[in-house]
């Protein structure tokens, strides 16, 4: 058991000043991209559904519903706030297996409301928990049929409550015990509300096995073990996800940036579709059929007639639809009107998408290629191995802010949005942190 021992021992011995710099900047704008996130994601059907539910259990107020105005039980704020941050569809996912920020954050977040965290103590948490999750979420069981991101994401929850609550490496290895039996998640959820309860929940239930391992509660982390029996023994090199923890380059960076609020497996084709459109200055009325080959995996997004908006974020003829007709993707893009607008029914029917059932089963196999084919019979073709924002392409940290101030301004005013994420981007710099919190709850204004 020489994982478990070794991920314990980083945890509780990795400290703020043992973090590269650009590691915590990263860091930081994961931080951004997250609460953009959780704020816009509790304006989306799903997140008001939670929000009800949550409300109407009552409890203790013990930390914020992030954007919506109340306090509520710790472990149901982490459940909610988990729910805003995927129902958005804007969590950053590490590839090939799609751990993502959504299951630390929304965990860090009420706990730092708790337990009144320094902003030191929330960057120091947030980089060494991911980094945790990214190296036990090397290998993709996508091809399983399960969703990687809340599967390996409890594991990251309660690496991330372990850190925050400052447990030992023993009780530590008794929280992931805990956690492992908690790890799901299935790709048939995609495009219904489940699929965001899925990572919601393993943040609750990571959260918990930390509380419960806190109070003495036992469990056996035998990552070697279980990951052995769920990939097959011997068939991959487990001792990678230890081997060179803690030096210069960290397995964060390999968390890519989402800058659209729809399923990631679209993305490399959202970016070849809106460079095409403006390299050659084309237009919708320019465009006979729009052209995207997919592999097995992938193909989960060929949905050409879409029911809901959950369902639209997931659908490869909506979101070219509007790319086409909008030239932009946001929250709107995914609503019950535009479901139903003429114009986008007659857009997604430009729209082909063939499968391709003899490419590798894994995420984003085969080439991220979109070809146009103009009324007037010329042909357009672009491909990406990543979307810009990959981690071969990174943003730049005036790139994040422009997402953030984009997905809050529904929810914050342009002060607040401005105030935030200043905050959010020099977090070492702040010991005391309620106001921020209070107006990420609350939504008042920021004094000046």
């Amino acid at each position: 058991m020489t994982i478990s021992k070794e991920i314990s021992e980083f945890l509780v011995d990795t400290k703020f000043h043992d973090i590269p710099e650009e590691t915590i900047e990263f860091t930081k704008g994961l931080t951004l991209k997250t609460v953009a996130g959780m704020l816009g994601g509790s304006l989306t059907n799903a997140g008001r559904r939670i929000t009800n539910y949550v409300r109407s259990r009552g409890g203790p107020q013990e930390a914020g519903v992030i954007g919506c105005g109340f306090r509520a039980p710790l472990e149901e704020a982490v459940l909610a706030n988990g729910t805003f941050a995927h129902a958005a569809e804007l969590e950053d996912d590490q590839l090939p297996s799609a751990t993502s920020d959504i299951n630390i954050f929304p965990v860090i977040f009420p706990l730092a409301d708790r337990l009144r965290l320094t902003g030191r103590e929330i960057v120091e948490a947030s980089a060494v928990s991911m980094e945790v999750m990214n190296r036990l979420g090397m290998f993709s069981i996508a091809y399983m049929g399960m969703t990687d991101l809340p599967f390996y994401g409890v594991l990251g929850s309660a690496a991330a409550a372990a850190k925050v609550l400052g447990l030992s490496p023993s009780e530590i290895h008794s929280a992931f015990g805990i956690a492992l039996g908690r790890a799901g998640g299935f790709i048939v959820n995609f495009g219904t509300d489940a699929h965001f309860l899925e990572s919601a929940m393993a943040c609750r239930d990571g959260l918990e096995a930390a509380i419960l391992a806190r109070n003495g509660m036992t469990g056996n982390a035998d990552f070697e073990a279980w990951l052995g029996g769920l990939l097959g023994q011997g068939k991959v090199d487990l001792g990678s996800i230890t081997r060179d923890l803690g030096k210069p380059k960290w397995h964060v960076h390999n968390i890519w940036i989402k800058k659209y609020p729809c399923c990631l497996l679209t993305h490399r084709q959202d970016d070849a579709a809106f460079s095409i459109l403006k390299k050659n200055t084309l237009t919708y009325e320019d465009i006979e059929r729009l052209e995207i080959h997919v592999g097995p995996i992938d193909a989960i997004c060929d949905r050409p007639h879409p029911k809901d908006p959950e369902d639209a974020r997931f659908s490869f003829q909506h979101i070219m639809a509007a790319i086409m007709l909008e030239g932009d993707l946001n929250f709107d893009t995914f609503s019950t009107d535009k479901i139903a607008d003429l114009r986008f029914k007659e857009a997604r029917a430009k729209v082909r998408v063939t499968t391709h059932p003899d490419w590798e089963r894994k995420w984003l196999s085969g080439p991220g290629k979109v070809t146009i084919i103009t009324k007037d019979g010329k042909t357009f073709s672009e491909e990406r191995d990543e979307p810009l924002g990959g981690s071969k392409y990174p943003l730049s940290m005036d790139q994040f802010k422009e997402l953030y101030r984009k997905y809050t301004r529904d929810v914050l005013s342009e002060e607040q949005a401005e105030w935030t994420s200043e905050i959010i981007l020099n977090l070492e710099q702040f010991k005391d942190l309620q106001e921020f919190m209070d107006v990420l709850t609350f939504r008042y204004a920021a004094k000046k």
